[in-house]
């Protein structure tokens, strides 16, 4: 894709992952990365990002392979003295973990915006692509129980481990609340190519970008191709809990449930190669551009990037 700018919308681990592989295809002013903030939470006082520090780590190259989230090479002494002194463990942050939560909460409590302080600290961390939150407002993602009550994101998801049963998500405060400056920016720019999913969770992680106030309005009024890629391979989640979720919300959980749920935004989805089928689509009747979806080292991610931008590219002609 020559010339064209791209946005990408993205949450958790597989957000972060095709982040880094698009940020290797497209050269610096050419990428917007808008990022779910619909997990932040305050915890022990600071204010936490996980799915901006998950993308910030991603492109900075601090990220830990291994445990798919975090800083490498990461220490717990902060987090055993905690415990030590009867404070809440259940949400693991590292030393170095603490030291950006630090930064951040320190610049918001100074009046900065959560755009502004994102910014700055993906420059302090060297970070050549726009990284946006999708709202400088507070929006809060809560999963509601078959008895009417509702648990906070962060509860269900590290504390709980996603063991509990769900009726449906909400995005609280996000029907009210407007898109960041830096998002709408993206998505009126009169280069504007395409818009890509990434392969994040669609409930947890893209559903709360979607549901601010005039988002969906203005993808559609950009008539740019809008492209996913698949979070699933044969019905099961690569990492975490988007089949369980989407069995549990009344979506089916494979590409023809993906589908669904993008439905009236989505123009082509990507998959994995064992999802074909017979008829080459999966069964869908969208475009579809079959591979390895998985991410496993920087050169996959760069492939499924390449496989999302090349079906951005055949959309559009």
């Amino acid at each position: 894709m020559k010339g064209g700018h791209v946005v990408l919308l993205s949450g958790g681990v597989g957000g972060a992952k095709l982040a880094d592989g698009l940020a290797q295809c497209l050269p610096p002013g050419k990428l917007t990365i808008v990022v779910n903030t619909g997990d932040d939470f305050t915890h022990l006082g600071l204010r936490i990002c996980p799915d901006i520090d998950s993308v910030s780590y991603m492109l900075a190259g601090l990220n830990d392979e291994e445990r798919g989230w975090g800083r490498r090479n990461e220490t717990w002494r902060c987090l055993e003295a905690v415990r030590q002194l009867g404070g809440p463990d259940w949400f693991r942050l590292g030393d170095q973990d603490i030291a950006l939560h630090l930064i951040r909460s320190s610049l918001l409590k100074e009046g900065r915006s959560l755009s502004e302080v994102t910014a700055e600290i993906a420059a302090q961390m060297g970070i050549r692509h726009r990284v946006v939150p999708m709202t400088d407002a507070t929006v809060e993602t809560v999963l509601q129980m078959p008895g009417g009550e509702e648990m906070a994101f962060q509860d269900y998801f590290v504390r709980n481990q996603c063991r509990p049963r769900i009726t449906g998500v909400k995005y609280r405060s996000a029907c009210s609340s407007t898109m960041s400056d830096a998002m709408n920016d993206a998505l009126q720019r009169n280069d504007l190519a395409g818009i890509v999913i990434a392969p994040s969770n669609p409930l947890l992680s893209i559903g709360p970008i979607l549901a601010i106030a005039g988002v969906k309005a203005k993808m559609a009024e950009r008539k740019v191709p809008v492209v996913a890629v698949s979070p699933l391979i044969g019905g099961a989640a690569v990492k975490g809990p988007a089949a369980k979720i989407m069995k549990e919300t009344g979506f089916t959980p494979g590409n023809q449930g993906i589908a669904e749920y993008y439905k009236g935004l989505l123009d082509g989805l990507v998959i994995h190669s064992m999802d074909e089928g017979p008829d080459g689509r999966g069964g869908l009747d969208i475009a579809v551009k079959a591979g390895n979806t998985m991410m496993d080292t920087a050169y996959d991610r760069q492939m499924v990037a390449q496989m999302a931008l090349d079906l951005v590219r055949e959309l559009a002609q």
